[in-house]
């Protein structure tokens, strides 16, 4: 199975976007959030928000849902919690710089037709989100982040659902590691993945549900600079969405492993063509679809609905 369609195609006053993110609503809608402006980093740039209906092959025309005066938004994250709740993280800035970013979060009761007042995640500048978080076995909630302005990899934990968090973790490499993606496997153990400016995807492992994790090192997954993000699968295998190559954000691929991450032995191509295919975010649905999006060309967002077979190839 293969479905490929455009979010939109553009965005009136907005003609750049980029950085989505994706999330399966409790009626099984689907809402995706990014960020769009005139560039990336002028203050112009706002967080937009779509849906797509359960069954319907279309999504609704995007609505500005975060606009702050004369500063930047970025990297909004979307999360379904356990209380039926939707929450979004997000960064804005407050000068020309990512290192300049502080961590907000809104909360929806609503799913995302209306929302609360924005509360501080992270207070310090510097600090950035980028991939989902993931409820541990636990029941503990993991959103990995990092910071812009070492290029270090950590995860902030809450043990109350959401309320309060604490940071672990300082991962980092020669020229650097951000935007990780984790998953927990079958034997509880959680596996991360980072970007990186080293030419290819690090690594790294935690058997304490994210307390303490070893070293990063390399994968031999070519990584150009850019995000990746991954997905475990209700077959217990994880779906990993890339840039496979060291150089510019084309192809964007699709890996499967059967083996906990270990390696990737299935791989297939969603864009090929000449241009910017990247920042994806996946996700599994309850009825077993593997939903991608990712920014395409930095006009648009484009959504892909794929399954495992399609993926095998």
């Amino acid at each position: 199975m293969y479905r490929a369609r455009k979010i939109f195609e553009r965005i009136t006053g907005f003609p750049s976007c980029h950085a989505s993110t994706l999330v399966e609503l409790p009626d099984g809608d689907l809402r995706a959030a990014w960020y769009a402006g005139s560039r990336e980093g002028a203050k112009d740039v706002a967080i937009f928000a779509s849906r797509k209906r359960q069954g319907s092959d279309h999504w609704m025309y995007p609505k500005m849902i975060v606009n702050t005066p004369n500063c930047s938004e970025g990297n909004p994250v979307l999360f379904a919690d356990a209380k039926g709740q939707i929450r979004l993280f997000y960064v804005t800035m407050y000068g020309d710089r990512w290192t300049e970013c502080k961590v907000y979060y809104l909360k929806s009761r609503t799913m995302g037709k209306s929302w609360s007042e924005r509360g501080v995640l992270r207070d310090e500048l510097g600090w950035m989100t980028r991939n989902k978080p993931l409820y541990l076995s636990n029941g503990g909630i993991l959103l990995p982040v990092y910071d812009e302005r070492n290029w270090h990899s950590m995860v902030m934990i809450s043990e109350d659902g959401g309320d309060t968090w604490n940071t672990y973790g300082d991962l980092s490499s020669p020229k650097g590691v951000i935007q990780p993606t984790v998953v927990q496997r079958g034997d509880g153990s959680l596996l991360m993945l980072m970007r990186s400016r080293d030419g290819e995807i690090w690594r790294s492992t935690s058997v304490d549900l994210g307390r303490n994790w070893e070293a990063a090192h390399p994968t031999d997954l070519p990584n150009p600079n850019c995000g990746v993000d991954m997905v475990r699968l209700h077959s217990g295998n994880i779906a990993l969405v890339y840039n496979d190559t060291r150089c510019g954000r084309t192809p964007l691929t699709v890996a499967l492993s059967t083996d906990e991450g270990e390696s990737w032995e299935y791989k297939r191509d969603l864009e090929t063509e000449l241009g910017e295919y990247s920042y994806p975010a996946v996700i599994q649905t309850r009825d077993g679809g593997i939903h991608i999006t990712y920014t395409y060309r930095r006009v648009s967002i484009m959504h892909v609905e794929v399954d495992e077979a399609w993926i095998r190839g």
